[in-house]
């Protein structure tokens, strides 16, 4: 009995003093070789954006599995992932699609396994495929789509292996997992107990339980300068925008084109002063005028992910030789309730010089307000002014010399000021016909500015796709399994795919409060947005007086009553309960009237998990009242039809 007893201590102290020499001798999460970690915004989880699987095995310390397996964290190591728990040999994997977890070049392929390259010694491997995608050579862009993972039958496994022998992605990053994060995910291994756990925001998961495979904050990858007429390439995803730097010696109007070169992918392309705040945006192209300066050139999807090209060019128009009017504004860009000043002067001007000018500014009046329109001395000290204006977007400026003084020199004519009114681009135009005396009025060429009126400094926040989490088993099939219905980060929606006529919107999601809503492929994010307030800018049809159609999302915590904040700050109209998908929204009507518009707004709220989420849809228009020849009325019901669909998606 004593003998029995004595072998079995030495077995346990035998074992106690392998486990402790497992521990590294500094601490117990030191790396292989000093292994400086990747950014941590660089790696994803290795499927689908928006998706939940998870881990079925992780590392290993050579009690479980041999001293020579990949898992064995001394090597690197290894984690086995799987779309859910309890996966069954044959069963179907047609759409369990494995992605490139990072940008890079592929460099091994067989049937059953891929390796790639991330540079600075980053190599990802995925092993237990089938239908792969791509080819050694292949560059791939984050997230992009490689294979399925086999399932066993008719696609078989990578052969003499020993790992478990069901459907699953064996994936490896080298020179190591330990620590490094994937979709805000750290992966953390512990030796001395053979655990390998996942944490992010604060919280920790084991295996089983599912990693949802997004990212917190998107990711703006800084590129080199472009210049001229030089084609650049880059590849994008939901979670990962580029930068560009540009540098522009003197004023220019250029042209940006980005060209998709991978199927689906639509890019966005917002220009970027140097601090980072938004002057323009376009699709596929964006026109600019811009002076000298520092910009940032950033590419973004507005659809899809995956590679483009770049290319800048000029597109300057030559000053004319002649005489001609000019409009100077500073600063090129401004905040709503700031003011910029226009410059307007006569250029050119010949010997004989000019009695009389008549200047004809226009502008947009639903961007800018126009004030303190201010005569110059170029016609002399006291020259005959009359100003007709500003009214619905212009006004006109007519100066004479008086006391024979005349513009005999180039200069500058008159000056007003511009006071941001709401966010966007105006074009700000001043064009003059002129006299010498001989009651014939010329026309002169001119040239214009741009004014671009910013929401915030803010730049653009992602929009993420929608979220699909995994349901676990209930009868865990490997030893030590502890299934957990729910990841961790979101509440669980399983969006289905949209019908009729919301079949090609795009999603919006709010991973911080658990929610989810469509709108239309056509619409545009304003920078700026966070978690508690939106704006989507709504395509309307044009022609009428109708100048801004937006949906507002605003979330309030705790608030009582969960209502519209419009329906406090404006004229209520109409307030009702309506049940739409299962929710019980409180739905409210209402409109209210600035400097020569009316805003007419329909709001849906409703709480989700302690907090009230606002839709407030906004329709501002032009007054018909303040014009002489009103434009054509727009149709509030066609373009107010919307608003019931967007609303319905919506899910906590």
């Amino acid at each position: 009995m004593m003998k029995t007893k004595n072998l079995y201590w030495l077995r346990a102290i035998s074992l106690l003093v392998l486990l402790i020499s497992l521990v590294p001798a500094n601490n117990a999460s030191a790396l292989p070789m000093a292994v400086t970690l990747p950014p941590v915004d660089m790696f994803q989880l290795p499927w689908d954006q928006g998706l939940a699987w998870v881990a079925i095995d992780g590392l290993d310390n050579g009690l479980k599995r041999p001293l020579s397996s990949s898992h064995n964290y001394t090597v690197g190591g290894a984690i086995d992932f799987a779309p859910h728990n309890n996966m069954r040999k044959g069963e179907n994997t047609a759409n369990f699609w494995v992605t490139a977890a990072a940008a890079g070049t592929v460099t091994e392929k067989s049937f059953c396994h891929l390796k790639i390259n991330h540079g600075n010694g980053w190599v990802s491997e995925y092993q237990f495929l089938a239908n792969v995608q791509v080819k050694v050579g292949d560059a791939v862009y984050r997230n992009q789509r490689l294979a399925i993972i086999a399932n066993g039958v008719s696609q078989a496994f990578c052969p003499g292996s020993q790992e478990i022998n069901v459907p699953h992605l064996h994936f490896m990053l080298r020179p190591t997992l330990r620590n490094v994060t994937f979709a805000g995910w750290t992966v953390n291994y512990l030796p001395i107990l053979n655990r390998t756990t996942f944490t992010k925001g604060g919280q920790t998961v084991g295996l089983f339980q599912p990693l949802l495979n997004t990212i917190d904050t998107s990711q703006i990858v800084l590129r080199g300068p472009i210049t001229w007429d030089t084609t650049y390439t880059g590849s994008i995803d939901t979670y990962r925008y580029e930068r560009w730097s540009l540098a522009l010696t003197e004023s220019h109007k250029f042209i940006l084109t980005v060209t998709p070169t991978t199927t689906g992918l639509v890019p966005l392309i917002v220009l970027l002063d140097a601090n980072g705040n938004e002057l323009a945006h376009g699709t596929n192209t964006l026109n600019s005028t811009q002076p000298a300066g520092n910009y940032f050139v950033q590419i973004q999807p507005q659809v899809g992910n995956g590679f483009y090209s770049l290319i800048l060019q000029k597109n300057d128009d030559p000053l004319p030789t002649g005489p001609y009017v000019s409009t100077v504004v500073t600063p090129a860009s401004i905040n709503v309730g700031e003011v910029a000043a226009a410059t307007v002067s006569l250029n050119n001007v010949p010997a004989e010089g000019f009695t009389s000018a008549e200047f004809t500014c226009t502008y947009d009046a639903s961007r800018v307000e126009v004030s303190n329109i201010s005569v110059a001395s170029l016609f002399g000290t006291d020259p005959a002014t009359a100003i007709n204006g500003p009214q619905n977007g212009s006004f006109i400026v007519a100066i004479a010399g008086s006391n024979d003084s005349e513009a005999t020199t180039s200069g500058t004519a008159f000056t007003f000021s511009l006071t941001g009114l709401y966010a966007g681009q105006t074009a700000v135009d001043c064009k003059a016909r002129v006299s010498q005396g001989d009651s014939v009025l010329t026309e002169l060429p001119f040239v214009g500015a741009n004014l671009v009126v910013l929401g915030s400094t803010s730049t653009p926040t992602p929009t993420p796709p929608p979220v699909v989490s995994p349901v676990p088993s209930s009868t865990p099939e490997f030893p030590g399994e502890t299934p957990t219905p729910t990841p961790f980060g979101a509440t669980p929606a399983v969006t289905a795919t949209p019908t009729s006529v919301t079949s090609d919107w795009l999603t919006f999601t709010n991973s911080t409060f658990g929610f989810q809503f469509k709108y239309p492929p056509d619409s545009w994010i304003e920078t700026g947005g966070t978690d508690t307030h939106t704006i989507i800018h709504l395509p309307f049809a044009p022609g009428t007086n109708l100048g801004t159609k937006y949906l507002q999302m605003i979330v309030a915590e705790n608030a009582n009553p969960c209502q519209s904040p419009l329906a406090t700050e404006s004229h209520l109209e109409t307030s009702e309960t309506v049940v739409i998908n299962g929710l019980s929204f409180l739905k409210q009507t209402g409109e209210d009237a600035t400097a020569g518009h009316i805003n007419k707004w329909v709001a849906y709220s409703t709480s989700l998990n302690n907090t009230c989420v606002s839709l407030d849809f906004v329709l501002r228009a032009a007054n018909p009242g303040a014009f002489s020849t009103p434009p054509p009325l727009y149709d509030e019901a066609a373009e107010s039809a919307v608003f019931g669909r967007l609303s319905r998606p919506m899910s906590g």
